[in-house]
């Protein structure tokens, strides 16, 4: 069996090579013989990775201590429901799965695709193809799920304690499918670019794609928060580690790719700056793969080192200059007949001010992931960078970030006049200086936890100050308020989504103040039966029970 799946593995790197080539040729050279021919090579793959993938698992099922990779991650007392985490468990598995993905979610792409942009899609079909091809050679010869132990094993290792907590069935493969599925939106923009017949359904597909990139990113790392807070001893959920950086800054630079795509094509502006977000999107993404595989950064999510990492590497800088290459050549047509901002005091200005500031803060997450290896190369000793410094030079940022969720939306396209704008924006301001009056009469002042919870109470009150117009204008028609605000939120499902966006985003950015500037801490030790006074709680502890699989 260990025999079927590498073979099957060799057998989809032929395919997706096969594919890749074929796809690429047959767009060159408009042959559609050639790109019927890679599209069905291009599902064969598909095929072939999921039977693999289903093998790997059927040997955690049958106990296949044979298997080096069952050995090293599982165990004859393992429950059995651990078997998908197990999975994923180490490098190999891992790596299987984003490949799984990966392909999946291609294929889907591909076969959902408009019928009017489906015929466009050999060029990114073929790029996709020979990503899939280097992570089946990365498996074939470097990493194989497969290899068999030349020592007649009983039982395994068992699985890492850590991953037996709920949150490992959905924070990894969320966090994976979505550093997975970059590459779709990264291979749509670059049959974009490539397209002579300029076709404006890319912008649909694009905006799909990375919405869906975003939801799987944001959520795998609201999850691994959890995890953090419940499993890890952090005593929080955040803590700048070098893997959740990594998953963090691509989510940034989609965030602000979403809201430029908007913009694109509403007033065919931006067409550059896209192809640059979603090419940086898609370099990051590698990037955090290439930590995660043994990279030179240590984080206490990333795997053992290996030589893994430096193949990622090499992939990544070679990707890195295709981006380049393909914007330089292809630069007069993106600039071609694109339109200029008209006014600094509109929409499109708020959203590329929000997008430097998103990217910024990226910039700055990097440099902080990265400074412990350039300070190797040029002192010769390590100088980690802690969380004090992310918190001082990209907590500003982002509170600006959320200051424009509020102004952005409220400015209209092309030109927004000061008089409109201040009319706009009065109320809320004037609610939000009420607010801080009594924020400070009731003790809280804490110059940024202030400027921080007024800020969020300022964004609050202009999204309901929309709605509440909004439901109010359509009561005029003999609604009640209820079916009103329904009809105005399903009218415009564009806007709202985002404004039901920007309520989490102000959510969970209350929680951050609340946590990074009240937080308190008790480090203490107890015996049986202690009982210890905290903040008006009696905490005791009670017995110390032991479970046994």
């Amino acid at each position: 069996m260990n025999n079927f799946g590498y073979y099957i593995l060799i057998l989809g790197f032929i395919l997706s090579t096969y594919s890749g080539i074929m796809f690429i040729f047959g767009s060159y050279k408009d042959n559609k013989v050639f790109i019927k021919s890679a599209t069905r090579g291009f599902y064969l793959s598909l095929i072939m990775i999921f039977i693999s993938s289903v093998t790997l698992i059927s040997l955690f099922l049958l106990n296949d201590f044979s298997n080096i990779y069952v050995f090293n991650h599982s165990s004859l007392d393992m429950n059995r429901a651990l078997t998908f985490v197990a999975f994923y468990a180490g490098n190999e598995g891992s790596l299987l799965y984003i490949l799984f993905i990966h392909a999946l979610l291609s294929g889907i792409m591909l076969y959902f695709a408009p019928i009017g942009i489906k015929n466009n899609l050999s060029y990114s079909c073929g790029i996709l193809s020979l990503i899939s091809a280097f992570y089946l050679f990365v498996l074939v010869f470097y990493a194989n799920p497969f290899e068999v132990s030349e020592m007649n094993n009983s039982d395994g290792r068992g699985i890492n304690p850590l991953l037996r907590h709920p949150g490992m069935y959905i924070h990894p493969p969320l966090l994976m499918s979505g550093l997975a599925s970059i590459s779709i939106p990264f291979v749509i923009s670059q049959g974009a670019l490539f397209d002579s017949k300029k076709n404006n359904n890319w912008f649909s597909l694009l905006r799909i794609w990375s919405l869906i990139s975003w939801t799987l990113l944001g959520a795998g790392l609201l999850i691994g928060a959890w995890w953090a807070y419940t499993i890890l001893g952090w005593g929080g959920y955040w803590s700048w580690d070098p893997i959740e950086n990594v998953g963090l800054m691509p989510w940034l630079v989609l965030t602000a790719l979403i809201h430029s795509i908007m913009v694109e094509e509403r007033r065919g502006m931006f067409r550059l700056w896209n192809i640059i977000l979603v090419s940086l999107t898609f370099i990051l993404a590698l990037l955090g793969t290439f930590i995660n595989r043994g990279g030179p950064v240590v984080s206490v999510h990333s795997f053992a080192a290996s030589t893994l990492g430096f193949l990622f590497l090499g992939f990544m800088i070679v990707m890195t200059f295709f981006s380049l290459l393909t914007i330089i050549y292809k630069y007069k047509n993106i600039q071609k007949n694109a339109n200029k901002i008209e006014s600094y005091l509109s929409r499109e200005s708020s959203f590329l001010l929000n997008n430097v500031l998103l990217v910024l803060t990226s910039i700055i997450i990097l440099w902080g992931v990265l400074f412990p290896v350039v300070s190797i190369l040029f002192t010769g000793t390590e100088i980690s960078v802690s969380a004090p410094y992310f918190d001082k030079t990209a907590g500003p940022i982002l509170l600006g970030i959320i200051i424009l969720m509020g102004i952005g939306p409220i400015l209209s396209w092309r030109q927004t006049t000061p008089k409109a704008t201040l009319f706009r924006i009065l109320p809320s301001f004037v609610l939000t200086i009420i607010l801080l009056i009594y924020l400070v009469v009731i003790g809280i002042t804490k110059f940024f936890a202030l400027i921080s919870l007024c800020s969020i109470f300022f964004v609050l009150t202009i999204i309901f100050r929309e709605w509440i117009g909004g439901t109010k204008s359509r009561m005029k028609n003999s609604l009640n308020p209820f079916s009103a605000f329904i009809k105005m939120i399903i009218s415009n499902r564009g806007r709202n989504g985002g404004y039901i966006v920007h309520l989490a985003i102000l959510s969970l950015a209350f929680g951050v103040v609340g946590t990074k500037f009240y937080d308190e801490r008790l480090d203490t030790n107890l015996n049986v039966s202690e009982v210890i006074n905290f903040k008006n709680y009696n905490i005791q502890f009670d017995s110390i029970e032991q479970e046994i699989n």
